[in-house]
């Protein structure tokens, strides 16, 4: 009897030292940095009657959850140690090797990979509307360009992800860049070469922890685009580095955004170099042109310099590294950004601009020609023209069919996998009656230590079980150096499929492949969903 007292004196008194240290603790530690990118839960209001405490405790959980003291300690520790396996705590973050960060827009680094590619009619209508913009503005004797600046993993792809394959040659960039070109719908001006060339020249143009370029990616896209406008007659040449403020160091507020949304910046070393302007900077005055007053807003920078011409640069957040460098080459700068629209005709209008400027990181391209003036019919006839001589053959992917005896018998005989992961399974509709299914991965028999590469995929769902043929044998280098074992450095897969006719529902994955007399399956973590692909 004494022991059992002492025992429940043990566990009570444990438990109140534990709710003292969560409340105690983080008033004494510093808290980790971290950025939700959410809204918090709200507190609940308080019931009015005994029929409400049931509603109120249910408004309370969240709020409790998300304002519980060490919660972003225990945020920013647990994911600082998946960090160190591979895994990220954000779905918005992806983890690539040697502790590099890679930002996710719910494509997988899809601008890179070129997924999904653009259809026929999008890049139609993309490149009218450039072609309607170039010509509204030309009209009045206004260049108008589009810049485009790479993103991370175009610079860097040997820090992807071990399922990422790197940079399609076709990614929408490119392909959005040359058909303008050829077309003669407007320019859009990619920045990847420039950047990309100062890379192997040694200089650190993106950091591990940021989504943006650092000060040297920066500068290259800078030093091209003012080469460009100097070659259009619109700019003086850029300006050497030894022009501007290099600022070097590991600082912990410097950009960041990847390692805030895990909560682990305040455990990683920020190294981001930065290149200023701070005489330039001096000299400026800016005027915002609405009640807002942050980065965002808009606004006109006069820079002091006189007789210089008028920029109007509707922009994202890879401008801020950029701005700096351009003050010395305007002497004004009228700034807006692209969440309230990339066209402005208001602001052309007011402030008679001697070039308009898009500035979009890649990814968001492809979503930038929302609106803008109509096309003239000559220009509409030549884009349809370009397109109808340059339309790409159609790659035809292997099609899933009905599982043969030779199938069942496998899945009938597959355990399941010991050491598997399915990284990316996407369901998606393409053409009317016809999807595609994506999936990337590795699966290793880490007892038989078999290299097979034959192996299959299954999909099952409403009415329907269907297998296709899977080859087993893309790289994975993270495999081999988690598991020390140099053979289970080829147990990858990365493919698309076609599909046809599939009824609307939930679907699971299956990965099956051989090992040695045997067959092992891996079953991906999420069902899929995807509406009806049967034709009307």
């Amino acid at each position: 009897m004494l022991a059992s007292r002492l025992h429940w004196r043990l566990l009570i008194g444990t438990i109140l030292v534990l709710m003292a240290a969560a409340w105690l603790a983080p008033r004494m530690v510093r808290p980790p940095d971290i950025q939700e990118n959410r809204v918090l839960a709200a507190a609940a209001a308080w019931p009015k009657t005994l029929g409400g405490l049931r509603d109120f405790r249910k408004a309370a959980d969240p709020y409790v959850a998300d304002h519980f003291p060490a919660r972003p300690h225990l945020i920013g520790l647990l994911n600082r140690l998946r960090m160190l396996v591979g895994v990220s705590g954000s779905s918005r973050v992806i983890i690539g090797r040697q502790g590099w960060l890679f930002f996710d827009d719910d494509t997988h680094l899809g601008a890179s990979r070129g997924d999904p590619p653009m259809e026929a009619s999008e890049t139609r209508a993309w490149l009218v509307t450039l072609a309607g913009r170039t010509e509204a503005l030309r009209a009045r004797r206004i260049p108008y360009l589009v810049v485009a600046a790479p993103v991370k993993e175009t610079i860097y792809p040997q820090f992807g992800p071990a399922w990422y394959p790197g940079p399609s040659d076709n990614r929408p960039t490119i392909q959005l860049a040359r058909l303008a070109a050829r077309s003669g719908a407007g320019e859009v001006f990619y920045l990847h070469d420039a950047v990309a060339a100062a890379t192997r020249q040694g200089q650190k143009t993106f950091s591990r922890h940021d989504t943006h370029w650092t000060g040297y990616g920066a500068y290259a896209g800078y030093a091209a685009l003012i080469g460009r406008l100097q070659a259009m007659g619109i700019t003086d040449g850029p300006r050497a580095m030894a022009d501007f403020d290099v600022i070097h160091g590991h600082e912990r507020a410097r950009p960041r955004d990847l390692a805030l949304m895990l909560g682990v910046s305040s455990f990683v070393d920020i190294d981001f170099p930065h290149i200023d302007n701070l005489a330039g900077e001096a000299r400026e005055h800016t005027s915002y042109l609405t009640a807002k007053q942050d980065w965002t807003a808009p606004q006109v920078v006069d820079t002091g310099e006189v007789g210089k011409p008028t920029l109007l640069m509707t922009r994202d957040s890879f401008s801020n590294e950029i701005l700096p460098l351009l003050l010395p080459h305007f002497s004004r700068i009228v700034l807006a950004h692209n969440q309230d629209g990339a066209w402005r005709p208001d602001l052309i209008d007011r402030f008679k601009p001697d070039i308009v400027i898009l500035e979009v990181v890649e990814h968001g391209l492809r979503v930038s020609m929302g609106d803008g003036p109509p096309a003239s019919a000559e220009a509409t006839a030549r884009i349809d023209k370009t397109l109808a001589a340059l339309a790409p053959p159609k790659v035809v992917a292997p099609v899933f069919g009905l599982p043969n005896a030779a199938a069942r018998a496998a899945e009938a005989l597959a355990t399941p996998a010991e050491r598997c992961n399915v990284d990316i399974a996407t369901l998606r509709p393409t053409a009317p009656g016809e999807g595609g299914l994506s999936i990337a991965g590795w699966i290793w028999d880490i007892a038989r230590d078999d290299d097979t590469p034959k192996g299959f995929a299954r999909l099952q769902g409403p009415g329907t079980d269907l297998v296709v043929s899977l080859a087993v044998d893309k790289s994975r280098p993270d495999v081999a150096n988690a598991f020390h074992r140099p053979s289970a450095g080829r147990t990858g897969f990365l493919a698309d499929f076609a599909l046809k006719s599939l009824p609307s529902g939930s679907y699971t994955v299956t990965v099956y492949r051989r090992s040695g007399a045997a067959w092992i399956a891996c079953h991906a973590p999420q069902p899929l969903a995807i509406p009806s692909l049967r034709r009307s």
